[in-house]
């Protein structure tokens, strides 16, 4: 039944036909969703074989970026969200520098909602949101959750038959909607899902939809995805991906069972995405029937770039479509499903930290129907986009909290067709993992080794290091990012220490280690 919501959704959103008169005067609604470890090639608009036809759809109706940049970790990713500032800066999980969307859209006089994982302190009800359910934690079994599920500040108990957590978070959603829409106040809804993160679970229908889809491998299908990214005008027809990477095997040399076990990985993650599409499939089909979609401002991201960390021993001739049985991340498969980009989640790399962006409002959105905009943005700019598009004030002063300044910018400008002038530089941390994009230019340091330095424009996959050949370029963008880390982030000195002088290939301990660990 819902595999034919979704399409019908599809549909649907193809012919919506926006009333401009009609909408003129309403101020939009907002619905904000953050899906969770998504790689930047893992839905089909951005080069996927995954079915999304929803978001597909939404991407046909409305705009994609290309450079859209999260901070590449879970946590950090939300508080740039929901704070338009970096991680860092904001107070990090305690958020005590900063005022987050839900609560300068409340003050703009919006319904304020939220469904999904939080994975910071207090809970979302804390922070302006006055309708919430959700976990706390930053991941969970979907099928048995936790024990932080909350709902509107109370504790919630998961039943133990019938629940998937993907599914939850939208069942809630239209509860709140409906609930909404009660008030005739605008509303911002964040939907957060888990999905794809780990521990990977799909429901049955899902899993068996991708069975035995995934035999050929990771090579095969990060070719493919790179062909159809390059068809779709994703990514220019001249670009040179980045190669397989040592860590990572080609699939034929893989044993048997490892390739059955790797297979089952993507499987299970091809399902997981699927669903998070049919979900959003509901809440689209949910606008239409309530003649919102047009005068609705959708935006979806991810936190952060596929997950290489393979953190469980193999488990083979399984399926994972119940709470007893887990698999974890594929360190191959995530460079796969980060095509064409070198890295993954933590690293700031463009693996790391480059998200798919869609846009849709047919009610503001002046760029044509389909559009690609190749224009830099971070996650730190939606706030202020938020409060820029709905007419609310962002304020100065909070009571219990030393706030700082918005680091992020509108993208109002871009979605009126223009181009963004005076982007900032964009800063890029995560614990030892650091960078800086400063128009063209991109400065990386992996693991807090040295520094590296790329034309993005050219090489947008950083494999040509052109550090020892601009030297004063390299000085000026290393000088900025520790500028940007004292005077915006407020890093301790100890954070800021030059980066070690290495020679060899990137590597991480909770990568995958083929051939060291066997079947149990």
């Amino acid at each position: 039944m819902k595999n034919v919501l979704a399409a019908a959704c599809a549909v649907l959103l193809s012919f919506a036909v926006f009333d401009a008169e009609s909408c003129q005067a309403e101020r939009p609604n907002f619905l904000v969703i953050m899906v969770d470890d998504l790689g930047f090639s893992d839905i089909g608009c951005y080069g996927s074989e995954i079915e999304t036809p929803n978001l597909d759809a939404l991407a046909s109706g409305g705009m994609r970026f290309s450079q859209f940049y999260n901070t590449a970790k879970c946590h950090s990713s939300r508080v740039s969200l929901l704070t338009g500032q970096y991680c860092i800066a904001a107070g990090d999980t305690a958020l005590n520098h900063a005022v987050t969307s839900a609560e300068v859209l409340a003050g703009g006089g919006y319904a304020t909602m939220m469904t999904g994982k939080w994975h910071l302190r207090q809970q979302p009800t804390d922070f302006g949101f006055q309708k919430y359910f959700g976990h706390l934690s930053g991941a969970c079994n979907y099928f048995a959750g936790d024990n932080t599920f909350r709902l509107n500040g109370e504790p919630w108990k998961v039943p133990k038959k019938g629940f998937y957590t993907t599914v939850a978070d939208v069942d809630y959603g239209l509860k709140f909607l409906d609930e909404a829409r009660q008030t005739e106040q605008p509303w911002y809804m964040y939907v957060a899902f888990n999905a794809p993160h780990a521990p990977l679970h799909a429901l049955p229908e899902d899993y068996a939809k991708y069975k035995g889809k995934y035999n050929d491998g990771w090579d095969v299908t990060r070719d493919k995805r790179i062909a159809k990214q390059k068809q779709l005008g994703i990514l220019p027809e001249t670009l040179k991906p980045s190669p397989r990477p040592e860590h990572v095997p080609a699939w034929s040399e893989l044993e048997p069972w490892r390739r059955d076990y790797e297979a089952n990985k993507m499987t299970t993650l091809a399902a997981m995405i699927d669903r998070v599409d049919q979900e959003v499939g509901r809440l689209v089909a949910n606008l239409i029937e309530n003649n919102e979609l047009d005068n609705t401002f959708i935006l979806f991201v991810s936190d952060n770039g596929a997950c290489p960390y393979d953190r469980r021993a193999p488990l083979l001739d399984v399926e994972p479509t119940n709470a007893e049985v887990i698999l974890g991340d594929s360190t191959g498969w995530s460079w796969a499903r980060n095509s064409p980009f070198r890295y993954y989640k933590q690293n700031q790399f463009e693996g790391g930290i480059s998200t798919p962006a869609i846009v849709h409002w047919p009610a503001g959105l002046k760029q044509p129907a389909g559009a690609i905009v190749d224009q830099p943005a971070h996650l730190i700019d939606v706030l202020p986009t938020l409060a820029d598009i709905s007419g609310s004030e962002v304020p100065t002063s909070w009571e219990d909290r030393k706030l700082r300044p918005v680091s992020g910018v509108s993208l109002k400008p871009i979605f009126d067709g223009k181009q963004l002038e005076g982007r900032p530089p964009i800063h890029l941390l995560f614990g030892a993992d650091r960078g800086l994009r400063d128009g063209d230019w991109k400065l990386v340091s992996f693991q807090s080794k040295q520094w590296e330095l790329y034309n993005v424009a050219n090489d947008r996959c950083e494999l040509d290091d052109l550090a020892d050949r601009e030297p004063e370029r390299l000085a000026a963008m290393i000088a900025m990012w520790d500028d940007m880390a004292t005077d915006v982030l407020h890093l301790p000195a100890e954070s800021i220490a030059k980066p070690k002088e290495t020679i060899g290939p990137h590597l991480h301990r909770e990568w995958t280690r083929f051939g060291k660990l066997g079947p149990r």
